[in-house]
């Protein structure tokens, strides 16, 4: 799921697919919401792959710099072999596209996004899938369980920041004025990946998002659609 900024959504998708051996379901949506003409955000969704991107920068370049992003991730040549060592260098492939992209033309210098991939792996022999998510920005991952909604990135914001250290409060946090200044994207001259791996039980909820979902729909509202969906 990508971000959507308003209620009405107008791009989305349901389908059934299959991940490795494990039949899923599969639902992405986006819009571009009601205070910009266009939408910076992009997603993309592989055989084991999933991931979605919010781009940023003037001019229409913040779209450039999402769509180059998943274009650099839908072209890497997955193999499942490695998929930590594989997620990674899918990302830093992006990070490398997007700044040749910005070194050549002008009018994209300084457009960065965020990135959040999520590589599934198919169950191994305790019956689990396993999860490997590479994420840099203040898009998501959340994982759904039993009723549990889960944010397992963290917020690479000046505001993530103040709440991990307990600064600030999570109630704070949601009207901050710098929430949206983030500590590091793709198109920063140095970026530090987050890599997660967890172990999902069958039934598990995989949600990826960008702020235009989490900035304006909190995590109770959020578990509630989960749980009301993919009951």
């Amino acid at each position: 799921m990508a971000g959507a900024n308003c209620p009405s959504v107008c791009q989305s998708n349901a389908r059934r697919a299959k991940v490795g051996v494990l039949a899923v379901e599969i639902k992405t949506a986006t819009d571009a919401g009601r205070v910009r003409e266009n939408n910076e955000d992009a997603l993309w969704v592989g055989s084991d792959c999933l991931v979605v991107c919010d781009g940023m920068g003037g001019h229409q370049a913040g779209e450039v710099a999402s769509a180059i992003a998943i274009q650099a991730v839908s072209e890497f040549p997955f193999s499942g072999q490695d998929p930590e060592e594989e997620v990674t260098s899918a990302i830093l492939q992006a990070q490398e596209r997007i700044l040749q992209a910005s070194e050549k033309n002008e009018g994209y210098h300084g457009m960065g996004t965020t990135i959040t991939l999520a590589w599934i792996s198919s169950p191994g022999e305790n019956g689990y899938s396993r999860l490997t998510c590479g994420h840099v920005g203040d898009s998501r991952c959340y994982l759904f369980s039993q009723g549990v909604l889960e944010q397992v990135t963290s917020d690479h914001s000046v505001v993530g920041e103040l709440l991990r250290s307990g600064t600030i409060t999570p109630l704070e946090a949601r009207v901050h004025p710098k929430k949206h200044i983030l500590t590091q994207a793709l198109g920063s001259p140095e970026i530090e990946i987050e890599l997660i791996t967890r172990d999902l039980e069958p039934g598990t909820l995989v949600m990826l998002c960008t702020d235009g979902l989490s900035d304006l729909v909190d995590d109770t509202q959020i578990a509630d659609t989960l749980g009301q969906d993919f009951d």
